[in-house]
């Protein structure tokens, strides 16, 4: 049987398991973009990236429910969420998210993800989030360090 930690960190390996197939799709539909992306790949390249962050956050939401037992609530839960992940939680963890660069740019998928649920895909426009599509990998891998290093403590 598994105690809840075991299960959080089972949990949290699933979810980097699929982070991890979502940056492969985003590295192959990248291979294949043609010079001016038409309407739909720019709609499969947000809808990785908004896949890629409703994952972080079932993880920042398990180890909100695991561990702090408190789920923000409200309007802003999402922001909430992050800002919770980046400070240590009442004497029962430490951060998650300890660079505040990492934070930085959690902010930003967060708001693509946010934007993506609320406009029509063919209002999609691939220059204005280009950048995120590129560096998925990157923030997998700052990503998955933070995780694994909160999971060691």
């Amino acid at each position: 049987m598994f105690t809840d930690r075991e299960r959080l960190k089972k949990d949290i390996e699933i979810e980097l398991e699929n982070l991890q197939r979502l940056v492969q799709e985003m590295e192959e539909l990248i291979r294949e973009l043609p010079e001016n992306p038409g309407s739909v790949e720019t709609r499969a390249a947000g809808s990785i990236l908004h896949d890629f962050y409703c994952g972080i956050e079932k993880i920042f939401e398990r180890i909100a429910i695991t561990v702090d037992n408190n789920l923000p609530g409200g309007e802003d839960w999402h922001k909430q969420l992050q800002k919770q992940m980046a400070t240590p939680y009442k004497g029962a963890r430490r951060e998650v998210i300890t660079e505040e660069e990492l934070m930085l740019e959690l902010k930003e998928y967060l708001s693509f993800r946010h934007l993506f649920r609320h406009i029509y895909g063919f209002n999609l426009k691939w220059e204005q989030f280009s950048r995120l599509c590129y560096s998925l990998g990157s923030l997998y891998k700052k990503l998955k360090i933070a995780l694994i290093d909160f999971l060691k403590n």
